[in-house]
């Protein structure tokens, strides 16, 4: 996948650092999984838009750290998408490409229906630290709950985390957006599927001290 360092220093002006999380390493990472993922469907034959993927993963979180209502926005990804728009129209990436970029940006939102393969490939890069290793998922998982507390101005307990983790870890286990080959096992079964119920099945389990 094809990198453009001009674009990515100004869309680094986007993201708040302070964040533990959505912050703008959090955005490299889903292009580095997205990166995989276009690669994938290369070798698989599906047709897929790289520049799409690559635009819509660098800025699918750019402006997190502000508050969209207040900016007229109904959702965070809506107040992405919107920046996203702006600063691809500025670097002179064609309309057709920017209007897809949008709806796949649109396409990470939790309720959010993804149809084209860029879009599914966006929501997968954007949901592939849950199926990472077990230390780097725990880490997101602390570094998610510091961000919480931060961005909501109260504290919440290790056990209400976990149950809200649950919640919304089973919710995405529900979709099913495999493109290749590579996202399942010997058995047809997805990869993605069964590393992310393994992590959150240690997680469940793990007792943290002092809590």
């Amino acid at each position: 996948m094809r990198r453009d360092e001009t674009l990515e220093t100004r869309v680094a002006r986007l993201y708040d650092q302070a964040l533990p999380y959505h912050n703008f390493g959090h955005a490299l990472e889903t292009v580095r999984a997205g990166a995989e993922i276009v690669a994938h469907c290369r070798e698989d034959g599906v047709p897929i838009d790289e520049d799409v993927v690559y635009y819509a993963l660098l800025l699918h979180d750019a402006g997190y750290h502000e508050d969209h209502l207040l900016k007229g926005y109904r959702s965070k990804e809506d107040y992405s998408a919107a920046l996203a728009s702006t600063v691809l129209a500025e670097h002179r990436v064609p309309q057709a490409t920017i209007d897809k970029v949008i709806a796949a940006i649109e396409a990470t939102q939790r309720n959010a229906t993804f149809k084209t393969n860029e879009e599914k490939a966006v929501r997968a890069a954007d949901l592939a630290g849950l199926a990472a290793d077990y230390v780097t998922f725990k880490s997101n998982s602390e570094k998610l709950k510091a961000e919480w507390e931060r961005l909501n101005g109260r504290a919440l307990s290790w056990t209400d985390w976990i149950a809200q983790t649950s919640e919304v870890v089973d919710f995405f286990l529900g979709q099913d957006i495999r493109l290749t080959r590579y996202y399942a096992d010997e058995y047809g079964e997805s990869v993605f599927h069964k590393r992310t119920r393994r992590n959150l099945e240690r997680l469940r389990a793990e007792k943290i001290a002092g809590q």
